[in-house]
């Protein structure tokens, strides 16, 4: 009984003891779960939007506060403004604080730098401490034309960035995204290095393994030979097996080999009005939009150029003029390039060798077995293709022609449908085609007032002539 008592004395002990030890524990948790969330003083100086003293926790990085701090004060800034471009000006102006050399110092004495574009892109945290209360966040002044590094050639982005003493080529690629993947054995760079005139160019190829320390100012090309694996492809639509994309080499490919890619044509397929539509105009756009973001713009300089290098020997007349304007637009809207698919097959045809390249797009309508009539007729519309009929017959289709039509067959017009050529002569004997057009023009009322005016003017010459010939006899007695 005796020793029944004490084991149960000891167990009692021991139970109290591991009660107080988790309370304990619990105690200490609590306190410093209380101490990560209490407010703390931290303290912003430098060249950035706000600065002064202000609450954070000491759950936060300093990233965070300095973004939490920004997007805040922006916020303010773009109270009762609604205009995108001046709310993305604001956001321009505002964003232009350095997120490289921060110097942070502790209220112990201890003082480091702190690179936060390193940050974000490796996601290291030790380039991102936490805060502690009196830390003082000193943000630099960098002059984003002169204290900066611009990196190029074979990485991800070509990129500019703030200079910070110690830089290495390394850190120049990490900034650029890396090196580019699609190319091969990258092994030198290319520093451009300038005076302080600027005048004299220094250029300096070194190792990329090497990592050199860089200098202010320095503008580097990772080199390597040109990859050409490119996403060279040509745009197939309408009346094939598979339109899309068709994949084709640098070179370009077979126009019969894009459409056995494609799946081949369906029977729908109207090859009469098959057409390749290169826009070689679209390249130019490209080459000068490289400096500038308003492509719109670009379109509109390129298509004034264009029309002025044209015009400036010309010597047409103002009639002229204005179907060279007409026709101009149309080349610059649009190319095409004159192939007549029904020759595809025909080994011996020049289509059987014709190369489609980067950027053609290949339309293949399907069969359109109508005729469209227009103009003064009794009911515009479309009638149904009837093969060996003449264009009288679609007219009659219509209702025949409307009272203020044109008399004379001479004035009406059959409207080719793919070369979209005017026929005006002999219309009766041209072969009408599904896809085409037949126009009957309107008669010109005259009133009664234009002939007399054309009398008067006819009158006036005839009077101006006698005169003449009045004044010639009486020179000659």
């Amino acid at each position: 009984m005796k020793c029944f008592c004490i084991i149960f004395l000891v167990l009692c002990i021991f139970s109290v003891a591991f009660m107080w030890a988790q309370t304990d524990e619990s105690s200490t948790l609590r306190k410093s779960q209380a101490e990560l969330v209490q407010a703390i003083n931290v303290t912003v100086g430098g060249d950035f939007i706000i600065t002064g003293s202000f609450t954070a926790s000491r759950m936060q990085r300093l990233d965070y506060f300095i973004t939490t701090l920004f997007t805040k004060v922006q916020d303010r800034a773009f109270s009762g403004i609604n205009q995108l471009a001046t709310r993305n000006q604001i956001i321009k102006d505002m964003n232009r604080y350095a997120l490289r050399d921060i110097t942070l110092k502790r209220a112990n004495g201890d003082q480091f730098k702190v690179d936060l574009l390193k940050f974000r892109l490796t996601g290291d945290f030790k380039y991102n401490p936490y805060l502690m209360n009196d830390d003082v966040i000193i943000i630099p002044s960098y002059d984003d034309e002169k204290s900066t590094i611009e990196i190029s050639g074979a990485v991800n982005n070509t990129t500019k960035f703030q200079f910070v003493e110690g830089d290495k080529l390394s850190d120049a690629v990490l900034f650029a995204g890396g090196i580019n993947s699609s190319y091969e054995n990258v092994e030198k760079a290319e520093i451009s290095r300038l005076d302080n005139t600027g005048n004299k160019e220094n250029l300096i190829v070194v190792n990329v393994k090497d990592d050199i320390v860089l200098k202010c100012g320095d503008r580097i090309r990772i080199l390597a030979d040109e990859n050409q694996r490119k996403n060279y492809k040509v745009r197939v639509i309408g009346e094939v097996r598979y339109p899309g994309y068709i994949y084709v080499a640098k070179s370009g490919s077979l126009l019969s080999e894009v459409i056995r890619k494609a799946g081949g044509f369906t029977i729908n397929a109207d090859l009469r009005r098959a057409e390749v539509i290169r826009d070689y105009n679209a390249i130019e756009i490209w080459q000068r939009s490289q400096f500038t973001t308003n492509i719109e713009e670009q379109w509109i300089k390129l298509h004034q150029i264009k029309v002025l290098e044209m015009l400036r020997h010309a010597n047409l007349s103002e009639g002229d003029s204005l179907f060279f304007s007409i026709d101009n637009e149309l080349r610059i809207l649009r190319s095409e390039n004159l192939v007549d698919f029904t020759k595809l097959n025909d080994p011996e045809s020049e289509e059987s060798k014709y190369n489609v390249q980067d950027g053609d797009f290949i339309v293949v309508p399907a069969k359109f077995d109508y005729v469209y009539v227009f103009g003064q007729v009794a009911k515009v519309g479309y009638i149904k293709y009837a093969p060996g009929k003449d264009y009288t017959y679609y007219i009659e289709k219509t209702g025949g022609l409307a009272e203020t039509a044109r008399n004379g067959e001479d004035d009406i017009v059959v409207i080719k449908g793919k070369e979209m050529n005017w026929v005006t002569k002999d219309i009766k004997n041209v072969q009408i085609e599904s896809g085409d057009y037949i126009y009957v023009p309107k008669k010109i009322p005259v009133s009664g007032w234009i002939y007399l005016k054309r009398i008067g003017d006819v009158l006036g010459i005839a009077g101006s002539i006698a005169t003449i010939i009045l004044l010639f006899i009486q020179f000659n007695k």
